[in-house]
């Protein structure tokens, strides 16, 4: 008997260890593991197409989206693991349209018989009114008579002093009301001022420095990291007044220490003209995201930052 229950807490033990090793497995992939993404576009002849994909773990998970202006299906956005598609938004429209169109007869046949059905009700209630109508306008006719005669009574005058009386009261009341807003406005107003003062004073601190030096540190690492690694401009670029590309020119020149060639641009000087093409890859990581999350969230400078701006006392 015992050794029956040490062998299932063996196979118990084993089966959670393993179950183990895959979620730290798969946590390890998914933290150090990059999504890779890689794009391309041109514009020629006011014709505008691009494409984009996302790929992970040797391309095991893909996404693709791509776009072309002038066609009727417009962006096409599909997904794909182990090569088999999962998802594809362009025929699940389709299916859509095609359970509309079904829904579409079924209601047009109901609006017709409901429309049917309606005509004749109207037909017999019209000549059930012509019935009745005549007396009804005979009782209407003596109602109004009644009525008339009662009309004829003179109204009574309002006094003057009841006037003048309510005059006073309306104009007393405006008062209080302007004197209240005027003391509200002038509260607000000292409000606002203590607290420009007071975020002032807390922006001058030496932590809300440092707070805000290790906040931009940290955004420039994620957009070097972020930032695609290769990329490619071709331009065919050229305007009426030949000065002004030549002052396009002179401003890609100033920059070529930063796009180091990569941006290329052949120059019209006789034409206007605006076409090329770009393509770009590079790569993401969740471990860059969850570095910069535990920098920010253990940092000091920033708590208190925090505690200043909520005005709690540290």
């Amino acid at each position: 008997m015992v050794s029956i229950l040490f062998t299932v807490l063996k196979i118990a033990g084993i089966v959670f260890l393993v179950i183990l090793g895959l979620v730290i497995l798969i946590l390890l992939l998914v933290m150090f593991v990059p999504v890779r993404y890689r794009g391309e576009g041109s514009y020629y002849d006011s014709a505008f197409s691009t494409k984009l994909n996302f790929s992970w773990l040797c391309r095991i998970v893909s996404v693709w989206g791509e776009f072309q202006k002038g066609q009727e299906r417009g962006f096409h956005i599909y997904l794909k693991i182990f090569g088999i598609v999962i998802y594809d938004n362009l025929k699940r429209a389709n299916k859509k349209r095609k359970h509309k169109k079904g829904k579409s007869t079924k209601t047009k046949i109901e609006h017709n018989n409901e429309i049917q059905a309606a005509e004749t009700q109207d037909v017999i209630s019209d000549e059930t009114a012509n019935k009745w109508e005549a007396p009804m306008n005979k009782n209407v006719c003596l109602n109004m008579d009644a009525e008339n005669v009662g009309s004829d009574m003179p109204k009574e005058k309002q006094n003057i002093l009841e006037k003048i009386k309510r005059f006073f009261i309306n104009f007393v009341k405006f008062l209080k009301n302007i004197k209240f807003t005027f003391s509200k406005v002038c509260d607000t107003i000292v409000k606002i001022k203590d607290n420009i003062k007071y975020y002032l004073e807390v922006l001058q601190l030496e932590s809300t420095k440092q707070a805000f030096a290790t906040c931009q540190k940290q955004f420039r690492y994620a957009l070097r990291k972020l930032s695609p690694r290769n990329f490619q401009i071709n331009l065919h670029l050229g305007f009426a007044d030949p000065a002004v590309m030549g002052e396009v020119l002179a401003v890609w020149g100033m920059f070529y220490p930063i796009h180091l060639g990569n941006i290329d641009i052949q120059p019209e000087f006789d034409r206007v003209v605006m076409e090329g093409d770009f393509s770009f890859r590079g790569r993401i990581s969740v471990f860059v995201f969850v570095r910069i999350a535990c920098i920010l969230f253990f940092d000091r400078n920033i708590k208190c930052l925090l505690r200043q701006l909520k005005r709690e006392k540290t």
